[in-house]
């Protein structure tokens, strides 16, 4: 047994050291003195300590126990007792002992008439091997369990995956882990491939050959990744994680993340579906387009338009039924503007107010015309918002901080964001119209509601900093000015200002101020009126100097033309995929940021299983430039907005807000 393992199974000793005595045959277990003979404390003592020790056969998983090694033919009925009893119980520790002998070899013992008599004890000397304390036994105990669970909740699959990673030289720090996955590995496809008769005894095996390290991969760092990739998490997402606990807070990962064999599988499918020349993507342009995909086009591009000789004859003969008179209408819902308004209309300029910086948009073209669509939608054009979302970067940002933007009134700022870094701690502040301030100070208004929900006092290098003030709800807050302010804490040398937002009612109003904010002094925004009926309305303290900005060739605070107006492809036709967006396609409208080529939200449902490989590809895409691209402001159905356009129409000129 000393060559092999040790271990102790859970039997109850008391029970084995009785069942050893009554299961002694009499004439070799008389009555001496008082006692029976063999009923010894020091026999008792050594079957109490280590009677349950068990070694395991690793070839078969036999349990082989003190009294089934070698016996004698007067204790053999007794010892083959003893054995069944302690093989029938389960494997609790590994055997470690502080004595090097446990148990007494003999001693003697005097009778009244001089007589010297020798007792023969059971005993053992520890080979030094197993010679150990508490801490040896409970880490060994730890091994086990948590070996079993990284057994049960990590897959090979995610394994082989960061295996790939770290060969191809993607993933920060992760050669410091190959070895130990390449022999967990082996030990997970042992675990799957093995007809074991005990899997208790197969972790407990395992755990003390893997060792420590390996045994408890799950809670190490590495563990987190692997955990993240077998339950689905995409693999970019899951390796940022990683890279979260174990790198330098200014890493920043060099490209997107899939394997060579990704690749090498997602590929043949691509092959398999004919999407081979469906990859390449470029800005689509006014002749990609046909007249069934539009809702309206100025007259200046209707000649690029396939089927354009149809389309003023379609627009008369739906002209003649809904023909009326909007001349007074100020705001109108957007399917009564497509309904009424547009049919009759020859011109239509889109109002750029700075509020829609994050609503510019372009539409998507295949390279080769001809290609198949990979796309959940019968026509092969996708689109691109900027910076790949369609609301608020700042909004996005409070709420990957834990913020909540999913309230009545919100009040937000940002700074250190112009690639300087900007140290300064600054402030949102709100004075609420009794008086009380909402700062750092004091984050939460219990007679509003109101909370400062994100406050950041150290920005970090290459990483926008923001605070948020939300009012869950207005009809919790008191009627009166709000007034919102931004407080130069501790000033560190950043001379670039801050943005701001506020949003309510759906709409978010933004803020620019670019200039140094001195130590201790404020810049007062806006006010926020809230009235007794609970509707707020805004006095700006803050002007936006956004008529002075440039974005993709426009001007903001000015009105622009519209060239045509369209649904997103996957609403064109007798498509219904998906949330829905209408497009402002803008004149001279051009994209400087790096368009997406899709989404894999976008994609059939046949290439589900290399999401990984074609949100990569997505991310390293290259959109192709086009002269005269589609791009323009874009609005999602699922969030409320609202776009004032000027419409001419024969003599009439007329400025509508439609809401969305």
């Amino acid at each position: 047994m000393a060559t092999k393992k040790l271990f102790k199974v859970d039997c109850n000793n008391w029970d084995l050291w009785n069942l050893y005595l009554n299961s002694l045959p009499e004439d070799i277990n008389p009555i001496f003195i008082e006692n029976r003979r063999h009923d010894c404390f020091a026999c008792e003592r050594f079957f109490k300590k280590v009677g349950n020790v068990v070694a395991v056969d690793e070839e078969n998983y036999e349990i082989i126990t003190l009294f089934g090694c070698e016996t004698h033919p007067d204790y053999e009925y007794t010892f083959n007792k003893l054995d069944d009893f302690v093989k029938q119980c389960r494997i609790e520790d590994i055997f470690k002992s502080y004595d090097k002998r446990i148990g007494e070899k003999c001693n003697q013992k005097m009778l009244e008439d001089g007589q010297v008599i020798n007792f023969n004890h059971f005993y053992i000397d520890v080979p030094e091997a197993h010679i150990g304390d508490f801490h040896s036994i409970s880490d060994a105990k730890t091994d086990r369990h948590v070996l079993e669970s990284s057994t049960k909740s990590i897959s090979i699959n995610a394994v082989e995956t960061v295996l790939e990673l770290i060969e191809s030289n993607n993933l920060y720090r992760g050669n410091e882990w190959y070895d130990e996955l390449s022999i967990f590995k082996e030990y997970l496809e042992e675990y799957e491939d093995s007809q074991f008769p005990d899997e208790n005894i197969f972790f407990w095996i395992n755990s003390i050959d893997l060792g420590p390290v390996i045994s408890r991969i799950k809670n190490r760092s590495i563990g987190t990744l692997l955990l993240n990739i077998t339950e689905g998490m995409p693999l970019d997402n899951a390796v940022e994680k990683y890279e979260e606990i174990v790198s330098p807070a200014n890493y920043k990962r060099p490209k997107p993340v899939f394997t060579k064999k990704m690749i090498e599988k997602a590929e043949e499918k691509i092959t398999e579906l004919g999407f081979g020349d469906s990859i390449a993507r470029r800005f689509a342009v006014m002749e990609d387009l046909s007249v069934n995909d539009i809702l309206f086009a100025n007259r200046d591009v209707t000649p690029q338009l396939q089927d354009n000789e149809n389309l003023f004859d379609k627009l008369k003969d739906f002209a003649s039924k809904k023909r009326q008179n909007y001349d007074k209408v100020q705001e109108i819902p957007l399917d009564s503007f497509i309904e009424n308004v547009l049919p009759n209309a020859q011109e239509v300029e889109l109002y750029l107010d700075y509020s829609l910086r994050n609503n510019f948009m372009s539409l998507i073209a295949p390279v080769n015309k001809d290609a198949p669509s990979m796309f959940k939608w019968d026509n092969l054009f996708s689109w691109s918002y900027k910076n790949n979302l369609a609301d608020s970067l700042m909004k996005e940002r409070v709420k990957s901080m834990g913020g909540d933007v999913d309230v009545d009134l919100r009040f937000s700022i940002q700074w250190n964001d112009t690639g300087e870094w900007d140290k300064n701690d600054l402030d949102a502040h709100c004075t609420e119209p009794d008086g009380n301030e909402i700062y750092y100070h004091k984050k939460k208004s219990n007679r509003t509601g109101g909370w400062l929900d994100v406050d950041i006092i150290d920005p970090e290098k290459n990483k926008p900093a923001v605070e948020n003030i939300r009012f869950k709800n207005k009809h919790d807050m008191i009627p009166g000015e709000y007034l919102f302010r931004v407080h130069q804490y501790t000033y560190r040398g950043g001379d670039w200002g801050f943005q701001a937002e506020i949003e309510f009612d759906g709409k978010i109003n933004a803020y620019t101020y670019p200039f140094k904010i001195n130590h201790k002094n404020y810049v007062d925004v806006a006010k926020v009126i809230l009235d007794k009926d609970y509707n707020f309305t805004l006095k700006n303290m803050l002007e936006s100097n956004a008529s002075n900005i440039t974005e993709w060739g426009l001007t903001y605070d000015t009105f622009v033309p519209v060239s045509l107006i369209c649904y997103s492809p996957n609403y064109w036709g007798d498509n219904e995929v998906g949330n829905k967006h209408i497009f402002f396609i803008l004149k001279d409208c051009v994209s400087d940021d790096k368009a997406r080529p899709w989404f894999n939200e976008f994609l059939i449902n046949e290439l589900n299983e290399h999401k990984r490989v074609m949100e990569g590809l997505a991310s390293v895409g290259r959109v192709e430039e086009s002269d005269n691209q589609l791009s323009g402001i874009g609005f999602s159905f699922t969030q409320r907005n609202k776009v004032t356009l000027k419409v001419k129409s024969e003599n009439i000129e007329r400025v509508i807000n439609v809401v969305i």
